[in-house]
Order: C-alpha cells, then sequence, then structure tokens
C-alpha cells in the first residue's frame, strides 16, 4: 500500500513539473516573439509603474516639444519679417538722404514720396505677419489684423495698431516660460510714423533732413527686437536639444525594463526545452516502473 500511494505522489509530482515548465516555456516564447518580458503590470508590478512614471514624463515632454517647435516657428515668422523692416528702414534712410540735398527738386520728392507710400504699406502688411493664422505682431491672436490698412479711412500712422497689448509666452519647463510676442506698436510702432513723416514731408516738397533721425532711431528699435527675438530663439533651441535628450533616455530605459534580451531568452527557452525534455523521459521510466510493479 505504501509503495502504492509513493508511486502515485511521484506521477503527480512528475506531471506538475511537465505543466510548470509548459507553461515557462509558453511565456519564454511568446518574451521571444513579442520581445516584450513587461506585457502587463502582474509580470513586474514594480516595473509597470515605473514604466507608467516614464510614459507620463515622455508625454509632457513630448507636448513641451510640440510647444516649442511652434514657439520656434513663430520666432522664426518675427526674425524674418524685422530683417525685412531692417531693409526698408535703410532703403527709406537713403531717400531722406537724398531728397534732403540742394539738388532735390518738388517732382524728385513727389516721387520719392510714391516710393516711401510703397515702403509704408510693405510695413504695415508685416505688422500682420500671420503664422497658422495667428498673428505674430499681435499676441498670436486670430482674427482681425492687428496693424490698421493704409486706405482705411480711419487710418492713423501714429496709432495704426488695433492688436493685444499683452505679450504671449509658452511653458517650456516647469515653472518656467519664454516670452514669443512683443505688441506691435512697441515694436513697428515708431518705424510707420517715421515712413510716414517722410512720406508726408516729400508730399509737400520739403527738404527730408528732419526724417532722417527719426528714421535711424526706428531701425536702432527694431534691430533691437531683432537681438531680442534671436535669444529667445536660441532659448528654445538650447531647451529643444535638452527635452530630445531626455526622451531618448527617457526611451532607453523605457527599453530596459520592457524589451526582452534575446540572447537570455534563447538560452532559456533551450534550457526549458532540455528540462522539458528530461521530465518527459522521467515519466516514461516511471510509467515503465510502475508497469513492471504491476506485473509483478
Amino acid at each position: 500500500m505504501i509503495g502504492r500511494v509513493t508511486q502515485t505522489m511521484t506521477s503527480d509530482q512528475l506531471l506538475g513539473n511537465v505543466q510548470r515548465l509548459q507553461r515557462r516555456l509558453l511565456v519564454a516564447q511568446d518574451t521571444l516573439s513579442s520581445g516584450k518580458k513587461l506585457r502587463q503590470a502582474s509580470d513586474d508590478p514594480a516595473g509597470a509603474a515605473l514604466v507608467n512614471g516614464l510614459r507620463a514624463q515622455s508625454a509632457d515632454l513630448n507636448s513641451l516639444s510640440r510647444t516649442i517647435g511652434f514657439g520656434r516657428s513663430v520666432l522664426t515668422a518675427q526674425d524674418d519679417a524685422l530683417g525685412q523692416a531692417q531693409d526698408i528702414l535703410v532703403r527709406a534712410k537713403e531717400i531722406a538722404s537724398q531728397q534732403a540735398g540742394g539738388l532735390a527738386t518738388a517732382t524728385t520728392r513727389q516721387q520719392a514720396a510714391e516710393e516711401v507710400e510703397a515702403l509704408e504699406r510693405q510695413l504695415l502688411t508685416l505688422g500682420n505677419t500671420a503664422i497658422d493664422g495667428r498673428h505674430v505682431f499681435g499676441g498670436l491672436a486670430s482674427g482681425t489684423a492687428p496693424f490698421s490698412d493704409f486706405d482705411d479711412p480711419g487710418f492713423d500712422p501714429l496709432n495704426p495698431y488695433t492688436g493685444p497689448s499683452g505679450s504671449f509666452s509658452i511653458r517650456t519647463a516647469p515653472g518656467t516660460t519664454v516670452r514669443l510676442t512683443t505688441p506691435g506698436d512697441q515694436v513697428l510702432g515708431s518705424s510707420i510714423a517715421a515712413l510716414d513723416g517722410l512720406r508726408q514731408t516729400l508730399v509737400a516738397g520739403n527738404s527730408s533732413t528732419a526724417s532722417i533721425d527719426p528714421l535711424e532711431a526706428a531701425a536702432d528699435g527694431v534691430r533691437a527686437e531683432r537681438a531680442s527675438v534671436g535669444g529667445r530663439a536660441r532659448q528654445l533651441g538650447d531647451r529643444a536639444s535638452e527635452i530630445t535628450s531626455s526622451v531618448s533616455k527617457i526611451t532607453a530605459r523605457l527599453g530596459d525594463i520592457e524589451s526582452a534580451d534575446y540572447a537570455t531568452v534563447i538560452t532559456e527557452l533551450t534550457q526549458l526545452q532540455t528540462a522539458l525534455q528530461a521530465t518527459l523521459s522521467a515519466g516514461q521510466t516511471l510509467q515503465t516502473s510502475i508497469l513492471d510493479y504491476l506485473n509483478l
């Protein structure tokens, strides 16, 4: 009786070993085919919690990256517009210098006034530069352009700006922001006024000597704003590089936690297959022994 119980217990133990090895073998095969060692939280609760935290960090960083990308495009649009504004003011100053001399006549000044008017119109158009429908010199507001049209009946060259008085900033890190915009009147207001003053002087047929200094001062203001835009663009560029590096590190860390080491998995799979084969062989031996026992 004791011998029979022992044989049954041994048989049950072998069957349990086979089942455990088969389950482990299935897991190893799934890991090999999926390349993932962490497929569900129960596989590694601590690892799963860490993965969730890392994914949340990555999502926040990617969101910041998109925001910064938009910010850089806004600053690039501003820089391009300000570069053209500088060219306009340089040309206007050339005209003012030419029409201030004794060789200028009423006719040349009238012709020059027409060119200055075209420059003023161009500057107003630059002031209404938009990206994705948002005005870069109007606090990124959409809808009505921030600068009045030259042909508007109520156009006032000393007060052409009707956009928001505040600036627009973006978050680049917890507790850190970078300003994207400056109200348009602060950026181009003096330039428009200087151009219109030159235009009216030339239309009246007068010497434009007095217009030179206001044009130079306006150009200085545009240069200063362009330098500020460049500095803020560099800040965003540096932050974008930091984010890219951080996301790469998080991705690598996630890979360490989630991804399987193929060499290790293949070794484990081979060992499990060997162990299962050995266990099955032992079961066959046991079965033979039982039959021998029964034949006694």
